[in-house]
């Protein structure tokens, strides 16, 4: 990832999100989740043991938390990664970022040792669903509760109570740069088709600019706006994306 901090400016060829001096901590754990994510995937102590278990997506989200924590503090140690984080009494986020001992304040609001800053909900791509479910990044249904990552964050199903989140997705085929278009395509068939997922969809919702490394990393920003139990009317996202093969 380059060093002239993408990830911390606006303009041409940068990310969207603006440095507001509250969201620096967002911003800095944001970067780094991003730097780590090459290093993390080439790790040779990442249990590669079979093909179901490198497939398997909650322990690629444990092995990735595992990996955020221990390098965070030598990079970053004003904040923890933890696994499974509760959002309500039935539904956890994949990781969960808190500060230490003293609340954390990010944009007046204050966060307690166990209430996270930051939350990361993790997908593969493509989607290990099977017809149907192909667009689970996006939107999805399954038992009759909602699956889509983006969707979720929509519902306030995940990070409620944050401002800014993010989404990792495992590139598992393909490239970064042809899920920013098929997704892109997703949400256009969405606002053009009003599916059943509860939420709305507009197209100011599509994943902006996309950034690409030579590490087979990608990142981009989008917005959404959500409805339900939640501290702004407006969620903001970043997608970091590793390419696993």
């Amino acid at each position: 990832m380059p060093r002239n901090d993408p990830l911390l400016a606006g303009g041409t060829g940068r990310l969207a999100f603006g440095p507001a001096d509250e969201d620096r901590l967002v911003l800095r754990t944001l970067e780094f989740v991003c730097q780590q994510l090459a290093a993390w995937r080439d790790d040779p102590l990442r249990p590669k043991n079979s093909s179901e278990r490198e497939s398997n997506e909650k322990d690629l989200n444990w092995s990735l938390c595992n990996f955020l924590d221990v390098k965070s503090r030598a990079h970053l140690p004003m904040a923890r990664f933890t696994h499974e984080v509760p959002q309500s009494p039935r539904r956890t986020v994949d990781i969960g970022v808190h500060g230490l001992d003293q609340p954390t304040t990010i944009d007046t609001r204050s966060y307690g040792r166990d209430d996270p800053f930051l939350v990361i909900e993790c997908k593969r791509l493509p989607s290990p669903g099977g017809k149907g479910r192909e667009r689970e990044y996006l939107s999805g249904f399954a038992n009759g509760s909602p699956t889509g990552g983006i969707q979720r964050f929509k519902l306030s199903m995940h990070g409620g109570q944050v401002e800014v989140a993010a989404i990792v997705g495992y590139i598992e085929k393909h490239n970064a740069p042809y899920w920013h278009k098929k997704i892109n395509l997703w949400l256009v068939d969405l606002v053009n088709n009003p599916s059943r997922d509860r939420v709305e969809w507009s197209s100011s919702e599509s994943l902006q600019q996309l950034m690409y490394d030579a590490d087979n990393t990608g990142w981009c920003d989008s917005r959404h706006p959500r409805i339900g139990d939640s501290i702004t009317p407006e969620i903001r996202l970043r997608h970091l994306w590793v390419q696993m093969s």
